[in-house]
């Protein structure tokens, strides 16, 4: 009788140690994530600039734009080559994107014919804008009656830039 009841109490244990197990199993093979705020992760953020609104900007404070001429359904990107080095795609990190007043389920990705994954943001692409050098510029806003900023929405934002194309903040 005592070895019954001994079996059965090992037998209770590993049932509650083997899921126990796997937990730290599982936390383990994702231990080649970054962490949060680390490299490989990508933050965007709702951030207020004076005289234009809430905009859409990246970890480093850059306005990210939208394009007039992608699709947001299915999400899709026309700005490659010439058009990609000077507006770059907004790129998704290894991680999960880390988002500030921005709502998890209107951001999603979209793959560019490299392979690599562009961010979307209501699925519309977003990108920078190579001639913004600083936090809060909008220097490739209104360009070309195509390129605006985003708005947290995804929406497009159709004031014009703050003067002098200062920070705004």
């Amino acid at each position: 009788m005592n070895r019954i009841r001994t079996a059965s109490l090992c037998a209770a244990a590993i049932a509650v140690v083997a899921p126990l197990s796997a937990c730290g199993d599982m936390a383990s093979a994702g231990a080649g994530n970054p962490d949060h705020g680390q490299p490989g992760h990508v933050m965007l953020a709702a951030t207020q600039v004076a005289g234009v609104g809430t905009v859409v900007t990246d970890a480093a404070g850059k306005t990210l734009y939208r394009f007039d001429k992608d699709m947001a359904t299915p999400p899709m990107s026309h700005c490659d080559a010439q058009c990609a080095a000077t507006w770059p795609p907004a790129l998704a990190g290894e991680g999960a994107t880390m988002l500030e007043g921005i709502q998890d389920s209107q951001v999603g990705t979209l793959a560019r014919p490299d392979g690599s994954k562009q961010l979307t943001l209501n699925g519309w692409a977003l990108y920078e804008f190579s001639g913004d050098k600083a936090p809060g510029q909008m220097n490739g806003q209104g360009a070309n009656g195509t390129w605006f900023a985003v708005a947290p929405d995804g929406s497009k934002i159709t004031a014009a830039q703050p003067a002098a194309g200062g920070s705004g903040y």
